[in-house]
Formats: C-alpha cells, sequence, structure tokens
C-alpha cells in the first residue's frame, strides 16, 4: 500500500506548516493563533475551527499550485 500524503487533520496541518517552512508561532499568527495551538492540532489534540481549516486547504491548494510552476521553470 502505497502512502498518498497526510491522512489526518493533524498530519495535513503539519504537512502545509513545513512546506511554508513556517514555525508555529508564524504558521498560528496567519489565522490570529498561538504556536501553541498549531502544536495542539499537530498532536492531534484539538482540531482547528472549520473555516480556519478550509482556509488552511485554500493555502495549501495555492502552494502546491506555485510549487509545480517553480519545478516547470526550472
Amino acid at each position: 500500500m502505497a502512502y498518498d500524503g497526510p491522512v489526518t487533520i493533524a498530519e495535513e496541518i503539519r504537512a502545509l506548516r513545513k512546506a511554508l517552512a513556517e514555525n508555529t508561532a508564524t504558521f498560528g499568527a496567519r489565522w490570529k493563533k498561538s504556536g501553541r495551538a498549531v502544536e495542539n492540532w499537530e498532536q492531534g489534540i484539538r482540531e482547528p475551527d472549520a473555516f480556519v481549516l478550509q482556509d488552511m486547504r485554500k493555502v495549501a491548494a495555492r502552494t502546491k499550485t506555485a510549487t509545480a510552476k517553480k519545478k516547470a521553470k526550472g
């Protein structure tokens, strides 16, 4: 069975944060949340509000598009 990427919301959040190369505090500040809140999300202790998660997924989609464009150019 192949691994196709993040499976849980916690993994999804961590993967996005790492793709953006941001620490937890900087990442949380995008949504007016603390670094500790991000740590809780990444550990599966809590989940972000639905609207925050939806916005994160939009950022992730833009990040994937930008990365693909860079790879195509270079």
